[in-house]
């Protein structure tokens, strides 16, 4: 993973631990829950004046985001590694995937994890100790939160539901911090269909998207590592949107297709590229035949290694 590093006390960049997706929040004592916030996994290193901040895929984000560093010097004086997710917000104040990265959007750190503090590495210590050393050590300053947590799965289910919130995530209260690792003791529950596929190609576009693309094609992984074609994604696009991802995929058109089963297209009317970009698509459902009912695109995240993205329970 671009030579982020698992364990050490001094190590960076830091692979994020990953939760496993499931149908259903788990149940039961033991187990903790937050809300499950839809933007982009930041880790961020505050050592005496010096602070980094990357993706979870191990790309530098301060260039983009200068705030965060500002932020979180500003909630803590201590030397802190922490771990949490860029946020931002939509008119109507609701956070959005669609809105991170956008200049006239409001941003926010929101952290949920501290993996090491003063020098001393706290990834094998359990969660809520983690948690307790979180909130003695940082203070919630806008634009950084901490997220909520509840012992009520029903509480911060209804909460979420009510704030439309992308889902809710439940951790053993136990749980060591497992670098680089996708774990059972960390489970992510979604409300609505929405997933990480990865670009393979593009129809060309037609009428007023000539010059431009119709519609991306995009797939997942099988379990042999594979990448399967899943469907071609043609609305969700702004202006915007259009032109930027337009120049990124001339970058990386290719002669070859990138999926083990390339879709039946018209000759001409499409061309591949290398498959580098993530795309969040939401949907209303999988089809029989492994499709998506009614696509739409999200955003482009680039904290999702593509060769980790596979068809979601």
């Amino acid at each position: 993973m671009n030579g982020l590093r698992g364990r050490g006390t001094q190590e960076w960049p830091i692979a994020p631990m990953k939760a496993i997706t499931a149908r259903a929040v788990p149940a039961g004592d033991g187990w903790s829950y937050e809300p499950k916030w839809d933007g982009h996994r930041v880790l961020v290193r505050c050592t005496g004046d010096v602070v980094d901040a990357i993706s979870s895929t191990g790309k530098p984000k301060l260039p983009q985001w200068p705030w965060l560093a500002t932020s979180v010097r500003a909630a803590t004086d201590r030397d802190v590694v922490l771990d949490g997710e860029v946020i931002a917000y939509d008119d109507d104040g609701r956070h959005t995937f669609q809105s991170v990265g956008r200049a006239d959007r409001d941003h926010a750190y929101v952290v949920f994890d501290l993996l090491m503090l003063d020098g001393e590495d706290l990834r094998d210590r359990a969660w809520h100790e983690r948690r307790a050393l979180l909130e003695a050590s940082v203070r919630p300053i806008s634009p950084l939160t901490i997220t909520p947590v509840s012992d009520d799965a029903d509480v911060m289910e209804a909460a979420t539901r009510a704030q439309r919130f992308e889902g809710i995530v439940a951790k053993r209260a136990s749980s060591t911090y497992q670098s680089g690792r996708r774990a059972p003791a960390w489970v992510k529950v979604k409300y609505t269909n929405a997933q990480e596929m990865v670009v393979g190609g593009y129809k060309l576009g037609e009428g007023n998207r000539t010059g431009s693309f119709g519609s991306l094609l995009v797939g997942v992984h099988d379990d042999e590592g594979r990448l399967q074609f899943v469907s071609a994604v043609g609305t969700g696009f702004t202006e915007r949107t259009l032109t930027e991802l337009m120049a990124k995929l001339r970058q990386l058109e290719t002669g070859t297709s990138p999926f083990a089963a390339p879709p039946k297209l018209p000759r001409g009317a499409y061309r591949w590229v290398r498959p580098e970009l993530v795309a969040q698509v939401g949907f209303l459902e999988w089809t029989e035949g492994g499709g998506l009912r009614a696509p739409v695109f999200l955003g482009l995240r680039d904290d999702k290694p593509p060769a980790d993205v596979t068809r979601e329970p």
